[in-house]
């Protein structure tokens, strides 16, 4: 069905749009800003958590959309990285390291794979959502409330899917650093 297909590029895109809203929330209101940039990242969450079963549900062939998914989810990340260095929630050196760091790691990886992205994007959502629990915000608890609904809800993909999938992606990653070659 096209129209499925529509919906869930129509879906990764509003990502694009809400990673660029982030940045632009992040230079202009920093801590003002924490409770606006916490609910564009559960509202990326659910366009994330939709697009890919609307997407294999249509039956049509991957759109360049698609094939940039992965890249979407780690600018969004970036862009709440930016947001939290921007509302003080980490220091530049910690943001900037942290970044590089992971230049570094997908360089000499070949590049950005589902494994490594998510292992980027996690510790920069659960430091945010740490960061907004410290302070009390209710929306922090909200991420919480998001997290164990979609745990509930797709625990079986998880179980047997992405997490066995994760944990690969990044043994494969950790042999080629250590070993200095790629890993099959």
């Amino acid at each position: 069905m096209p129209w499925m297909k529509h919906l869930a590029d129509a879906l990764t895109g509003s990502r694009l749009i809400l990673s660029a809203a982030l940045a632009v929330l992040g230079t202009v209101s920093g801590s003002g800003a924490l409770e606006a940039g916490a609910a564009m990242v559960l509202a990326a969450w659910t366009t994330d958590a939709l697009d890919g079963p609307l997407a294999r549900r249509s039956g049509c062939s991957q759109t360049w959309i698609g094939r940039i998914d992965l890249p979407i989810d780690v600018l969004l990340a970036l862009a709440l990285l930016h947001l939290m260095r921007s509302a003080g929630m980490t220091p530049p050196f910690v943001a900037v390291a942290y970044v590089l760091g992971w230049a570094l790691i997908l360089w000499r990886c070949g590049g950005l794979t589902k494994p490594l992205g998510a292992a980027f994007q996690g510790p920069v959502y659960v430091w945010f959502t740490a960061c907004l629990l410290a302070r009390g915000m209710f929306i922090g608890r909200m991420m919480l409330v998001w997290v164990a609904t979609y745990a509930a809800i797709a625990w079986r993909r998880l179980l047997f899917r992405d997490i066995p999938d994760f944990l690969r992606g990044v043994r494969r990653a950790a042999g080629e650093i250590l070993s200095g070659a790629p890993t099959e």
